[in-house]
């Protein structure tokens, strides 16, 4: 099995391919979007932890990766609610190279896309177990008709129930489920007119804000635990609190929507992309935060590795 960050250079340019193919204005709107921004509080950030930021995206650039700091007033520039914001900001990491957008609208637009090429899926299907025999998966047994899917190569992508289902079959992996939560506030048009337009990380309580046209969404936190989706209020009132502190101006009018799920994370957040000792069964998990970010790429990466081609990306898989 082989990991690596180098994955992150391959996710960008793939998935706006995949945006531009789609021809539709509607994947287009939903895909291109904000920028992201690391506004640094005044209050919370001492020079030496805003020094340290900036040593970071100094390294960052060695590596390819547009990071620039910016001032009090730039960060303003690029994203003016910041100048309304309660907190006083002191400068800012930006990257330009950087976009957020909405996962599930992305997902739904491939999965059509793909049935149009002739990609059979089965929903509603529950997997119980990976049928192996030798060095072989023979089929996956299905718990609804009981019946046994063959195929000629498998790919476990189950995020962090991956290990549950492999488990059986001597395949091992660090891959633990943790809970992460998110909040979305529904704008009014005041509200709209006023809130992020850039996506903003909330580098001192390591949440993350980005807009999604009349919604503003805001996730955050981890908590390791057992394989459990119970959304904790207390962990999303504390995320609704940090934006309410951060923009005043939208302060909820409504009902704000709570969310919990698993990211599958991994001791040193590398995914898990490649072959197992089982010659035809290919893992594709372990991404924690970064799912979708790293999603075109290592699929690409995979279904080079499944057709027996080597991965443009330059470093060996297994």
């Amino acid at each position: 099995m082989t990991t690596s960050r180098e994955t992150d250079w391959m996710d960008h340019p793939t998935l706006r391919r995949l945006v531009e193919e789609a021809g539709t204005l509607e994947l287009e709107e939903r895909i291109t979007l904000l920028k992201a921004l690391i506004p640094g509080v005044a209050a919370e950030m001492t020079p030496r932890d805003f020094e340290a930021l900036a040593r970071h995206a100094k390294a960052m650039r060695r590596l390819g990766i547009v990071r620039e700091v910016k001032s009090r007033a730039e960060c303003a520039a690029l994203e003016p609610a910041l100048a309304r914001s309660s907190v006083e900001i002191v400068g800012g990491v930006y990257t330009p190279q950087d976009e957020s957008g909405d996962a599930h609208e992305f997902t739904q637009k491939l999965a059509h896309m793909a049935q149009a090429r002739g990609v059979r899926f089965r929903y509603e299907t529950t997997v119980r177990a990976i049928e192996a025999a030798g060095e072989c998966v023979t089929g996956i047994s299905v718990r609804e008709s009981g019946e046994q899917i063959e195929g000629d190569a498998y790919v476990v992508a189950l995020g962090s129930y991956s290990p549950l289902l492999c488990a059986p079959l001597g395949v091992r992996m660090p891959v633990y489920p943790l809970k992460g939560y998110s909040i979305t506030i529904a704008l009014t048009p005041e509200q709209a007119a006023a809130a992020p337009s850039v996506s903003l990380t909330d580098e001192a309580h390591k949440i993350v804000i980005s807009r999604f046209g009349d919604r503003l969404r805001s996730a955050g936190t981890a908590e390791l635990g057992d394989y459990d989706n119970e959304v904790n209020p207390v962990r999303c009132e504390a995320i609704l609190r940090r934006v309410r502190r951060l923009f005043p101006f939208l302060a909820p009018s409504g009902e704000v929507e709570h969310w919990a799920g698993l990211r599958p994370a991994t001791p040193n957040n590398v995914p898990l992309i490649g072959g197992t000792r089982l010659r035809n069964l290919y893992l594709n998990t372990g991404h924690g935060t970064l799912g979708w970010t790293l999603a075109c790429g290592s699929g690409r990466a995979l279904a080079d590795l499944v057709s027996g081609r080597g991965p443009e990306i330059g470093f060996k898989f297994q």
